[in-house]
């Protein structure tokens, strides 16, 4: 199942106050943002988009490149957008949801804000792999072998996603961007975070807390308090 529904069941008449597209970091899925889904507006609706071939789905074509993933992500949810409606991704997830925006601003029909958290801006080259791996959240306690040796194969295959990863030339984003970062993440220091700032036609509004790589994690509260300001900021 790609697309998840992550909110609530509502009423079938019940319109969102917006649609959160939520995109995972490398190995992971959706089901990562549970910590978060508690503390987002009742009000919106939360989908999430896992790539292909992961954990329990054994049949899906697996992603070999970012342009692929894309792809992906752009036919599972353009018929669930909606306005107004956001994207958000993690680490991965984040170049993943820039790519995203820009494909849907060039069809015209971009969402209201773009949050990327934990990931350095496009052009920079990623994280070194062995230090993904150090800093990686693999979820594979009390997991079958077979599906341990899934999940960590999973980490590995997005990271040569990543490491194939070229943004192609184009204009600042239309859509007002947040970037949320950890004051200790080794994978994106916030000190080159600012990166960010040639990306945005609005200026960029940036958001720290303290902790590593999954701080979002640690302080659910706080960042998806600041998630349902971004439109104000």
């Amino acid at each position: 199942m790609p697309l998840r529904e992550l909110s609530p069941p509502r009423e079938p008449a019940a319109r969102p106050a917006l649609t959160l597209v939520l995109l995972h970091h490398a190995g992971g899925s959706s089901r990562g943002f549970g910590p978060l889904l508690p503390h987002l507006p009742r009000a919106w609706r939360v989908l999430g988009v896992d790539l292909p071939g992961r954990f329990l789905d054994r049949d899906g074509a697996r992603c070999r490149t970012a342009e692929e993933a894309v792809a992906h992500v752009h036919r599972e949810v353009r018929d669930e957008l909606a306005a107004p409606y956001a994207v958000f991704g993690h680490s991965m997830g984040a170049l993943l949801a820039y790519e995203l925006v820009r494909r849907l601003e060039d069809e015209g029909t971009g969402p209201d804000w773009l949050g990327v958290s934990g990931s350095l801006a496009p052009h920079l080259r990623p994280a070194r792999r062995d230090l993904v791996l150090r800093h990686a959240r693999l979820p594979t306690a009390g997991l079958p072998d077979a599906l341990a040796h899934r999940a960590a194969r999973a980490v590995r295959e997005d990271l040569r996603l990543i490491d194939g990863y070229t943004p192609a030339p184009g204009p600042p984003l239309r859509a007002p961007l947040a970037v949320f970062g950890g004051t200790d993440d080794p994978l994106a220091p916030a000190a080159l975070l600012d990166d960010w700032t040639a990306y945005a036609r609005p200026p960029a509004s940036y958001h720290l807390w303290p902790g590593g790589h999954f701080f979002l994690f640690d302080h659910a509260e706080s960042v998806c308090a600041r998630m349902a300001e971004v439109p104000a900021l």
